[in-house]
């Protein structure tokens, strides 16, 4: 078939620690994708992927019983099941925020002149995951798939205001805090403070906390009710100097709230973070 998947190795990831049996099924359901509506035989897939029949066979088995996969029992052609359907519909759900905030960062860094970017929240921790700088001018560097934890910075209190008040308040009273500069909140009082205020206003800062630069931070809330991105601004202290701060936090949290307004998000949890 002229449009299938090619099992070359610059289409196929190559990490040894894949687990055999799900690569495989991985690859059926890609050769599946690229042979469109006609859909394939057994023998199709066999040749097509290079494994055994006996392999190819097991694997259907198993991807009909999760839905993934579905055979016409006239024709044998095996194609992609519904279950993929609402998969897909589900991930779309996930990635488009982060599109359509991305979308959004070239433009603020050209009005405002700062850094911006975007971080993905996974398990209590946040990546980086896009920027956008000013098309002229100095300007403060973040590299793609930096990580941020509860104690760094303005994305760190945007972590820590996302978690329950008495877990957040325990988090930050069973660690020491770590100082990263001279003006690092160690006070766990005062950062549970900054941390309340984050929940009330729909932003966070950082002026020189983590680093010497300022941040300013705004949570991303998914139609879960959880915390799924930050959207964030950097700037030197002479471009994003302290009493401008409020502002570019405004920015941030308008700019969350009418790409939730876009999906029209009802979140499951009430929430301040977001600009009415």
């Amino acid at each position: 078939m002229a449009n299938a998947v090619q099992p070359t190795e610059s289409a196929e990831p190559v990490d040894r620690a894949l687990v055999p049996a799900l690569n495989g099924g991985c690859r059926i359901l890609a050769a599946l994708a690229a042979g469109g509506p006609a859909g394939m035989t057994l023998s199709e897939l066999v040749g097509e992927l290079g494994i055994s029949k006996s392999s190819a066979h097991g694997l259907l088995r198993t991807l009909q019983a999760w839905g993934y996969v579905q055979r016409e029992s006239e024709s044998r052609r095996f194609r992609l099941g519904a279950t993929l359907v609402s998969m897909g519909q589900a991930a779309a759900t996930q990635l488009r925020p982060a599109a359509l905030l991305g979308e959004r960062l070239p433009v603020l860094a050209g009005e405002h002149q700062l850094t911006f970017g975007l971080a993905q929240v996974t398990a209590g921790t946040a990546q980086v995951t896009d920027r956008a700088y000013p098309s002229t001018g100095v300007h403060v560097g973040i590299g793609i798939g930096s990580e941020y934890g509860p104690f760094d910075g303005a994305i760190g209190k945007c972590l820590l205001a996302a978690a329950d008040p008495a877990e957040a308040e325990e988090i930050v009273r069973g660690t020491e805090i770590p100082r990263h500069t001279e003006r690092t909140i160690v006070d766990p009082d005062v950062l549970l403070a900054e941390v309340a205020l984050v929940r009330e206003r729909g932003w966070a800062a950082s002026a020189g906390e983590l680093k010497e630069n300022q941040a300013v931070a705004a949570p991303f809330i998914g139609v879960d009710g959880e915390l799924s991105l930050v959207v964030f601004a950097l700037g030197f202290p002479a471009q994003l100097p302290d009493d401008a701060i409020p502002a570019v936090g405004t920015v941030l949290r308008k700019t969350v709230g009418a790409v939730q307004d876009d999906l029209g998000f009802q979140t499951e949890k009430e929430t301040p973070w977001r600009d009415k």
